[in-house]
Formats: structure tokens, sequence, C-alpha cells
């Protein structure tokens, strides 16, 4: 298994296979698999997809997170239009792909 300095080293490697687990305001700790590695103009997110149950979340639900390095934390993102922008350019990212 390998080691990480940091959890968030483990976004940043293409190889990574390991959950990337984030506390949540509840004190549980949830597992994420990563979907993508997103560079915008502001900054980079990522998209996870939860693999721990959370009580009212779909199964095939993702999430877009932030990735604030300065403070080294993921940052869910609140704003409908940041996250919706950010899943665009995955989809631009997938077509590319084909």
């Amino acid at each position: 298994m390998k080691k990480y300095e940091r959890e968030m080293d483990k976004l940043f490697d293409e190889d990574n296979k390991e959950p990337i687990e984030i506390e949540g305001e509840d004190g549980v700790v949830y597992k994420f698999d990563q979907i993508a590695l997103i560079p915008m103009e502001h900054g980079c997110y990522t998209v996870l997809k939860n693999v721990t149950p959370m009580e009212g979340v779909d199964d095939d639900e993702v999430f877009v997170f932030f990735i604030d390095e300065e403070q080294d934390e993921l940052v869910y993102v609140e704003n409908e239009m940041v996250a919706n922008e950010v899943l665009s350019e995955l989809n631009n990212m997938l077509d590319d792909e084909e």
C-alpha cells in the first residue's frame, strides 16, 4: 500500500486507487473515489464519488471540491454555477478522449 504524506497528495497521483477520506462536519470520515482532477482558471477542482453510504445521497451522485493547497484542505463547492462549470469541463475532457 502506498503511503502519502498528506491525504491531499492522493488527488495528484494518477496511479492512486485508494479512496480519498474526508471528515464531515458530523465527525464521520467519508470515503470517496476520485473521478477527475479539473484544472480551471481560478484554481484546481476534484470531482469525487462517495463510497460511504450517506443518508439522502444517491449512489451515483458526485461532489465537486475546490483544492485549497494553501490550507491543505478540500472545500465543498456549494455554488451551483461553479459546480456546473467544473462538471461541464469534465464532460468536455471526456468528449476529447473519445
